[in-house]
């Protein structure tokens, strides 16, 4: 795991002031080594965490003497070992024992058709002096940030980071105007292919380009979660096959195990972060295994005595991590300066106080159960996206299904007929809709108003409208900004975060569970429960409620959250984002975090 950074189109090598400054923005990402590259304009930078092959040997950057070809890389490789055996079936010999070095020959050997091969997260950048560039790649779903932007001057820089870019002078030093607008009206924290400062983009998960003097060019998506989704979706479960999917999921998570450095885990009281533990015990029955909980003691929504429970189970040392409102407003600065933007709930906090308590540990790579929910179908908005589709096929019968059992349950969501209507209407309907929605927004400052909302769904699919919203999901409404808020608080604290069910086959798995007939029975992801069921309890796998890093909400009523608020709404009037109006329909902690952001940032209409 390490931070990156570079440029292309630079007439004369950075600085030394130049590019210890960049690399000091991004340490935190790579404390245990540095090192930068300077060769035909082209400037490669890198920060280190050592998680595997601990040897100097194996830092960055790393070139190949025969072709000149330099790499700068951000993640892990988690099937490394097998690649570097095709690779050495091949021919190639190897100095170092990591996953760095298989990249670079993997790239020799395969160019671009590298990235398929893949089983992992990255954000990578190689200077290829054969093709006169700098190849960029991103994981499948974006688990390893890339920015992209422009200088001045004309050169263009990339970075794990936009604080590493906004030092060398890349951007224009505004906020994006439709970015702030589209946080404030929908809470739509993150955009993977975008970012809050005007002239800063990102390049979009699944996608490799090739950058020069002129910018990006070649931009390719390598790897399509709608057309996974197509070619194995099902809206019934097949007879049968739950020992294959729990050893699909022992296999992700053996793989992410990988490690020279010492792995633990977060865990709540839910199912999707007990099945990993108890796939983690699977593989390692004697491994000293840390986890790592959120706690807010007295408090409904606390999940210690689940967690211990099945850390016990799995003879785990649990830590239990009391964030606290205090805590909250004395650490914002902190908190929001390494998120890289705003964020639209405090739960962000009590991830960032999980990160600090394993970093204190001495923990250096946690697994967690993050995208379980959207392969799986485990959000109770999919009711109503169920009935819909089968109101859409006539099947009135099914829709009446769903809803009773839900009913029965005393568990029925309330319909959100705007994001149901927003995923089913074609595209000339949804930007009508925001068109709409707009010119409603009375409560928008002169500094936004001449902004437009973008489509915070993202691109329109065909297909069962269920699987368009589980893709949408994971493409672009949900697991986007939790993929960020996880990376930078992971980032913040030095600890590598790994997600098994972000695995290809997993992935491909669960959109084949037929979890849409869970639905029916008055469940979200009733096939990973059943599988869940045979190591877990069952009041851990058949837990209705979903809390993970849930905040008490009496902290709203703190007097120093109360005060922080009154001051952020205060600011945004001032600078115009918001009217003068009494009443403004917004979040408390959006208006919060994005006060601080703005401050921070020194970002200006």
């Amino acid at each position: 795991m390490c931070g990156i950074a570079g440029a292309v189109g630079l007439r004369v090598e950075p600085g030394a002031e130049q590019a210890d400054a960049i690399l000091e923005a991004i340490r935190h990402r790579g404390p245990d080594a540095d090192g930068h590259v300077f060769v035909d304009g082209v400037w490669l930078g890198s920060r280190r965490l050592k998680i595997l092959d601990l040897r100097n040997e194996a830092n960055q950057p790393m070139r190949d003497e025969a072709t000149g070809t330099v790499l700068v890389y951000n993640g892990e490789i988690y099937n490394y070992v097998e690649l570097r055996a095709e690779l050495e079936a091949k021919g190639h010999r190897f100095e170092t024992s990591g996953d760095t070095e298989v990249l670079l020959r993997g790239y020799l050997e395969w160019g671009d058709g590298l990235f398929v091969r893949c089983n992992g997260m990255w954000a990578l950048a190689i200077h290829d002096p054969r093709r006169g560039g700098v190849v960029l790649s991103r994981d499948r779903f974006g688990e390893k940030p890339l920015y992209v932007g422009r200088d001045g001057a004309g050169v263009w820089w990339f970075g794990s980071e936009t604080e590493a870019l906004r030092i060398a002078g890349a951007g224009t030093g505004r906020f994006d105007r439709p970015r702030l607008l589209n946080f404030l009206a929908f809470g739509d924290a993150e955009d993977p292919a975008g970012s809050f400062f005007d002239g800063i983009t990102q390049l979009p998960p699944a996608h490799s380009a090739f950058l020069t003097e002129n910018g990006l060019t070649r931009v390719h998506r390598w790897w399509d979660l709608a057309e996974a989704a197509r070619e194995t979706w099902s809206a019934t479960p097949a007879a049968g096959g739950d020992a294959e999917l729990q050893t699909a999921i022992d296999q992700a998570v053996r793989l992410r195990l990988r490690s020279d450095v010492s792995v633990g885990s977060s865990l709540s009281g839910g199912v999707d972060s007990s099945t990993i533990l108890a796939s983690i015990r699977k593989a390692e029955p004697s491994m000293p295994l840390h986890v790592f909980t959120a706690s807010f003691p007295g408090r409904e929504i606390d999940e210690w005595e689940r967690a211990k429970r099945v850390a016990d189970q799995f003879e785990a040392t649990a830590h239990r991590v009391e964030p606290t409102p205090d805590g909250l407003i004395d650490e914002l600065p902190q908190l929001v300066r390494h998120q890289g933007g705003p964020f639209d709930s405090p739960s962000v906090y009590a991830q960032w106080c999980v990160m600090r308590r394993a970093a204190e540990e001495g923990v250096i790579v946690l697994l967690d159960g993050q995208g379980a929910d959207e392969t799986w179908g485990g959000y109770s908005k999919y009711v109503w996206f169920g009935v819909c589709e089968a109101l859409g096929r006539a099947d009135v019968r099914t829709g009446a299904r769903i809803v009773r059992s839900w009913r029965a349950e005393g568990d029925l969501p309330a319909p959100d007929p705007a994001q149901v209507a927003g995923l089913a209407l074609p595209p000339a309907g949804r930007h009508a809709a925001r068109g709409l929605l707009r010119a409603a927004q009375r409560w928008i400052g002169p500094a936004l108003r001449e902004g437009v909302l973008l489509d915070p769904q993202g691109r329109k699919l065909p297909g069962p409208l269920l699987r368009q919203a589980a893709v949408a999901d994971a493409e672009r409404v949900v697991l986007p900004r939790l993929l960020r808020y996880a990376d930078r608080n992971s980032m913040a604290w030095s600890r590598e975060l790994r997600l098994p069910f972000l695995d290809e086959q997993i992935v491909r798995a669960a959109f084949a569970s037929g979890w849409r007939t869970g639905l029916e029975h008055g469940w979200t992801k009733e096939r990973l429960r059943r599988i869940a069921a045979q190591r877990l309890p069952a009041d851990i796998a058949w837990r209705r409620a979903k809390t993970a890093y849930d905040i008490p909400g009496e902290w709203l009523r703190h007097p120093r959250v109360e005060e922080e608020v009154r001051a952020a709404l205060s600011l945004l009037r001032e600078r115009e984002i918001l009217s003068g109006r009494s009443r403004i329909p917004l979040s408390p902690w959006r208006a919060l975090t994005l006060a601080r952001f703005l401050e921070q940032s020194g970002l200006t209409a």
